[in-house]
């Protein structure tokens, strides 16, 4: 894996620090060091040959210990969230046959899911309880953090209900934080917090980006607003990274409260809007605020570091094309257009995945002999920034047209006052898909947000319906619902979280 020579570096150096804290529960990074390595060894003995491990721990303490171990030369580490259903859960270790699956005593569904699928598993909490200590005379970690050997197996969502699986190289992710520890300045970040959860691909990387800089890395053992703003009150967190809905989730619970103690803010998952801008800086006003844009297949392709006095210029792009990443617009014959002009975004680095173990459906990520796309839409402009102008699925047809729904929602959510609003499309048996908006807000300004959007959107881009929504269904890892939502609505289902607005048509 990427990061065992710095993990041992670091604990040479400094042994006795905290290198993780995990929901309250901290290593120090020689603690972290010979357990994880005694875990390697434990795994080794149980499989001499090297296998797949499965790690299903959760945001637990035993996760950093179990990946470095499920990581190292030969072993691939598979990622599984022991919360998606246990149908998902039986397909994915069915299909992925694990040598060993990593999980916590008290997770009784996935030892009996792992007996019934006859998998061997390993308590890793329960096994840490009885002190392992390293054996000389077994097997150290292995090295070669710069092989294009495979080292995880990961998923990210597809057009069918099982997540699609792709692997990833050593080497891709060693040239990101080789690439990364610069621009996001990674080693004056003595402490980053990232409060969702370690099997999503950004807490994933987000921790080993910070065992690699030597920081502290903290988490949380579920997604919890006001839980994450008293770690970073009280820990003195410098460093936090966040998908744009959790901030969204800390100004609900700040209650006009400031931490001016973070220094930087790392925004990734989607694109950061006006209105998120504004409540982070709310709530962080010394914060360097930075956006990437990237993919789970891609890795990093665009940062942005945002600049208070030209906001508005600083959010119309994600910037420009990470250290060692080339950006290229192709149009629909893979022809390069000019400047300014839209087409499909293609990269080329050495953090491209090696492709999928199952899933690949032919509608989205893509390898040619030039580079690698997931099909989004943008272009770039005179300076190399890069705008997006839709996310794969996120264009419909309807009534004839073209449509984007990330304008219509960018545009909602760039009307003060609005502190979160999501833009959905629904069958319609006329227009083939007809548009709606939910807006969080206070209920008299989500009141004239209809006749807001008519002033700044063309008739065809209108949204057909509006909701007010007080409660948003979310994930773990704090992203909205989408798909629910687009069924509840379908069914006109309101419940007491959701009031249709009057359009005034």
């Amino acid at each position: 894996m990427p990061v065992h020579d710095r993990v041992h570096q670091h604990a040479q150096k400094h042994p006795h620090a905290i290198a993780v804290n995990i929901d309250g529960q901290a290593l120090s990074w020689l603690q972290l060091w010979q357990r994880s390595q005694a875990l390697y060894q434990f795994i080794l003995s149980e499989s001499p040959n090297g296998h797949t491990v499965a790690i299903a721990t959760g945001n637990a303490i035993a996760f950093p210990i179990a990946w470095l171990a499920a990581t190292a030369q030969p072993l691939t580490a598979a990622i599984i969230d022991p919360l998606l259903p246990v149908e998902q859960l039986r397909e994915m270790l069915s299909r992925i046959k694990p040598g060993l699956l990593l999980l916590n005593q008290q997770d009784r569904a996935t030892i009996a899911l792992a007996d019934a699928l006859q998998i061997h598993w390993l308590a890793v909490d329960r096994w840490l309880e009885s002190d392992p200590s390293v054996t000389e005379d077994r097997p150290a970690f292995s090295q070669g953090m710069q092989d294009a050997t495979p080292f995880l197996i990961n998923f990210t969502s597809g057009t069918t209900s099982l997540p699609k699986a792709f692997v990833r190289s050593r080497r891709s992710w060693r040239s990101s934080f080789e690439n990364g520890e610069a621009i996001f300045q990674l080693t004056d970040a003595p402490s980053t917090l990232f409060p969702g959860p370690l099997s999503n691909g950004i807490g994933l990387y987000c921790l080993n980006e910070t065992l690699y800089a030597g920081g502290c890395f903290y988490s949380l053992g579920k997604w919890q607003p006001d839980t994450a703003l008293a770690l970073i009150a009280g820990q003195q967190i410098q460093r936090l990274v966040v998908v744009p809905t959790m901030i969204a989730g800390f100004a609900r619970v700040a209650d006009g409260e400031a931490f001016p103690g973070l220094r930087n803010l790392l925004s990734a998952g989607a694109k950061l809007e006006l209105n998120h801008y504004r409540q982070a800086r709310m709530l962080f006003p010394a914060a360097r605020m930075q956006e990437y844009y990237g993919a789970s297949e891609l890795g990093f392709v665009a940062v942005s570091t945002l600049n208070d006095d030209s906001i508005s210029d600083s959010l119309a792009s994600v910037g420009q094309a990470f250290p060692g990443t080339t950006i290229e617009i192709l149009d629909d014959d893979d022809v390069p257009v000019a400047m300014n002009q839209p087409g499909r975004i293609f990269i080329r680095s050495e953090q491209i995945i090696e492709g999928y173990l199952w899933g690949d459906d032919g509608g989205a990520f893509k390898k040619t002999p030039w580079g690698a796309t997931v099909s989004d839409i943008g272009y770039l402009d005179e300076r190399q920034n890069l705008h997006i102008i839709g996310r794969r699925g996120n264009m419909i047809l309807s009534g004839g047209n073209n449509i984007y729904l990330s304008e219509i929602e960018t545009t909602i959510k760039a009307i003060p006052g609005v502190i979160e609003a999501v833009v959905i499309a629904i069958d319609d048996n006329y227009l083939g898909k007809k548009i709606v908006a939910i807006i969080e807000a206070e209920l008299t300004l989500a009141e004239t947000i209809p006749e807001i959007c008519r002033e700044h959107l063309a008739k065809y881009k209108l949204p057909r319906h509006y909701y007010h929504i007080s409660h948003w269904p979310l994930t773990p890892a704090g992203k909205i619902k989408r798909a629910g939502l687009e069924i509840r609505i379908a069914n006109h289902d309101l419940r007491t979280d959701l009031t249709e607005l009057s359009t005034g048509r």
